[in-house]
């Protein structure tokens, strides 16, 4: 009799082992199965997250400049990029909810040598489209004007290179660095323009240069109305360009 019993006990206990190691399991399984469900949540969240970005900025805009594109004196929400950025959403949404996104890529006292040395990094944001708004440092600081040429031809390039459609900003100086310079220096731009067949705003400064009530107090930089005259300029001719 104690033999049958503890015969009975060894094969119950033997029973309750193969049973608890088939709970434990069935409960991986499922905790694996929720993980993977879990998983694959989360990937669709992330994809349909990156397509929403995607869908909601479609139109990448470069503008490479010096002071005058940073917006020197005057807030980020003042300077002409932003403005330009507010005004394409406004005017050129449309029905398709197509979004612009400016890339303020200017710095104070940068030249054209300066924008040749960026322009390569700065391509690797794969821009839709190039502005290119320097050379007014060149002038004031007399640098040749076949010396200018050749950097913004340079930049002009990478960006054809990666077939970047780019739209060249026209600059001018004052007539104190005398008449020959100043007529070479503005010339420089619808030279460049014709040769390499870009698109050519032919004075980023139109209505704004020379105007005391455009400028702030050093009558070198806009204040906020000059900006605001500025990204109208561009616009204007930027939209004509525009794929």
């Amino acid at each position: 009799m104690d033999k049958n019993i503890t015969t009975f006990f060894l094969i119950t206990n033997k029973m309750t082992n193969c049973i608890s190691s088939r709970i434990m399991v069935l409960k991986t399984l499922f905790c694996l199965s929720v993980l993977s469900c879990s998983s694959d949540l989360e990937i669709k969240d992330t994809n349909t997250e990156k397509k929403k970005q995607q869908s909601e900025i479609s139109f990448r805009i470069l503008i490479l400049g010096d002071s005058l594109t940073e917006g020197y004196g005057v807030s980020k929400q003042q300077a002409f990029p932003y403005l330009l950025e507010q005004k394409l959403n406004s005017e050129l949404a449309g029905p398709k909810k197509k979004k612009f996104e400016v890339i303020n890529a200017g710095i104070s006292g940068s030249t054209t040598s300066g924008g040749v040395s960026r322009i390569e990094w700065l391509l690797k944001s794969n821009p839709d489209y190039l502005i290119i708004a320097l050379g007014g440092n060149d002038g004031l600081r007399g640098i040749p004007v076949i010396e200018t040429e050749k950097n913004l031809e340079r930049i002009v390039l990478a960006a054809k290179e990666k077939k970047i459609p780019t739209l060249l900003a026209g600059m001018k100086i004052p007539p104190n660095y005398g008449i020959q310079y100043t007529q070479e220096f503005a010339a420089l731009f619808k030279n460049l323009a014709k040769d390499q067949n870009v698109s050519l705003l032919p004075f980023l400064l139109k209505g704004v240069g020379g105007d005391p009530s455009m400028n702030l107090p050093d009558r070198i930089h806009p204040n906020p109305a000059g900006h605001q005259k500025i990204s109208q300029t561009v616009y204007d001719h930027l939209v004509q360009h525009l794929p």
